[in-house]
């Protein structure tokens, strides 16, 4: 069971951080005046439930994991890093949400100026969340 988890852990873990690679690549190219907001809101609308499911299962597996390695064990860095994840789950609903949502909006509604404007705001909080991910596993990584 322990290495059912892990392995569910590190790939959950991966896609995680993996989907917000192309998302600020794609924000830019589509709040251009000649992109399609039809296929970018649905990409966007993707990528945040790819984020909550994979973000959301990061946490459970490895709550899973620790409990199954006798949670008392378990590291002070994977402590620390188990809260950097809820860190980053937690910027993610009351920030990047919001972020989305409006850069959604203007995009649907042709306001080029606003999704710009929301679309750097979402970006600078993905990056924010990248950051706070590598913290998580440095943390797991070196209080395993």
């Amino acid at each position: 069971m322990v290495v059912v988890l892990t392995v569910l852990h590190i790939a959950l873990a991966a896609a995680w951080f993996g989907h917000k690679l192309l998302v600020p690549g794609d924000i830019k190219a589509s709040t251009r005046a000649d992109a399609d907001p039809t296929a970018f809101v649905a990409r966007l609308k993707r990528a945040e439930r790819v984020g909550q499911l994979t973000g959301v299962g990061t946490l459970l597996a490895g709550v899973g994991l620790a409990f199954a390695v006798d949670a008392s064990t378990v590291g002070y860095g994977v402590w620390i890093g188990a809260t950097l994840v809820v860190a980053t789950i937690a910027l993610g609903a009351i920030a990047a949400r919001p972020a989305s949502n409006q850069l959604r909006e203007a995009a649907v509604t042709g306001d080029r100026v606003s999704a710009t404007v929301a679309g750097k705001r979402l970006n600078r909080i993905l990056g924010l969340e990248s950051l706070l991910w590598l913290g998580a596993l440095a943390g797991m990584v070196i209080g395993s």
